[in-house]
């Protein structure tokens, strides 16, 4: 949790993240599926790492859409 929540009250009950982290749940769900293969495992480091960026708890942290879709791996996508 950010700095400014620890020792809230109520920050206690704020549940353990469960299940793998979002790089191996994203390789998990693309390669062991029935989707056809398309992107490379670089491609979905490389979305893992964007879509990390936004999923920051605090939001002065967290990109924006623009610097996201900014990103070079976007126009390597078509």
């Amino acid at each position: 949790l950010p700095e400014r929540w620890q020792g809230l009250k109520d920050a206690k009950t704020i549940p353990e993240a469960s299940g793998p982290p979002l790089q191996e749940w994203l390789e998990q769900m693309y390669y062991d599926s029935v989707r056809k293969n398309d992107m490379t495992k670089e491609d979905i480091r490389i979305l893992g790492g964007l879509i990390a960026k936004l999923l920051h708890f605090e939001p002065s942290k967290r990109a924006s859409a623009k610097e996201v879709l900014s990103d070079p791996w976007f126009n390597n996508c078509q």
